[in-house]
């Protein structure tokens, strides 16, 4: 038993370097109990409305242990964003705007769906093994070329990883399969946070911001 629900908000500190079109549309996704208010998600979105992007944020509450279950709403919601900013981009004149996911964790279970509707993607802690409480085994599929390329998404940029050496849910091997743009950070956890040392774990926050800035400036 248990639910799944979801609410899509404009971040607060949207326009906050002008009044001008904006430079695409962001959605920032949180993973199970690591909200948009937490480090790597609050400064992802700081960064983008900084640079110009419409940043949306996605809230989902979960009480299912079953991921199955949990990733069909989560694409749900991205399909109902898309549609949505589809809509303000053509209002703003916009006709092709550019589009962005963040997702973190459990959210990166959808990365296969961003896939097929070719939205880039930006990967923290993606689960590449599956999580133990999961009673479905969830994890992302790594694709093979000629699956892409029968879905239709041969073109589709490859996503952004980022991810600590020490998280569980990471695995080397299925992130490099998956993409090229690999940030893996040496002794982080499933927080990309080096437990005990404040020092690195800022640098690392700072450092998948930034990845995260060049990936997004590339689009």
């Amino acid at each position: 038993m248990g639910s799944v629900e979801y609410a899509i908000k404009p971040w607060k500190h949207n326009h906050a370097v002008d009044g001008s079109a904006p430079h695409g549309y962001a959605l920032v996704m949180p993973g199970t109990g690591y909200t948009c208010d937490r480090p790597l998600l609050y400064w992802s979105a700081q960064m983008l409305a900084q640079t110009g992007w419409h940043v949306d944020l996605l809230n989902v509450h979960n009480t299912k242990d079953d991921l199955s279950e949990v990733t069909p709403v989560i694409e749900t919601a991205i399909d109902e964003w898309h549609a949505a900013a589809q809509a303000q981009a053509a209002d703003a004149g916009l006709p092709q705007p550019r589009m962005l996911l963040i997702g973190k964790s459990l959210t990166t279970l959808a990365y296969g769906h961003a896939r097929k509707l070719g939205i880039p993607m930006a990967l923290f802690t993606p689960v590449l093994n599956p999580a133990p409480f999961d009673s479905s085994g969830q994890r992302i599929a790594v694709p093979s070329r000629e699956e892409d390329a029968g879905a239709g998404v041969e073109t589709a940029r490859k996503p952004l990883i980022c991810a600590g050496s020490a998280d569980p849910y990471y695995d080397a091997d299925r992130a490099h399969a998956l993409s090229e743009d690999v940030h893996e950070f040496p002794g982080a956890n499933h927080s990309i946070e080096v437990p005990g040392d404040w020092q690195r774990s800022l640098e690392y926050l700072s450092g998948t911001v930034a990845a995260l800035a060049r990936y997004a400036a590339a689009l």
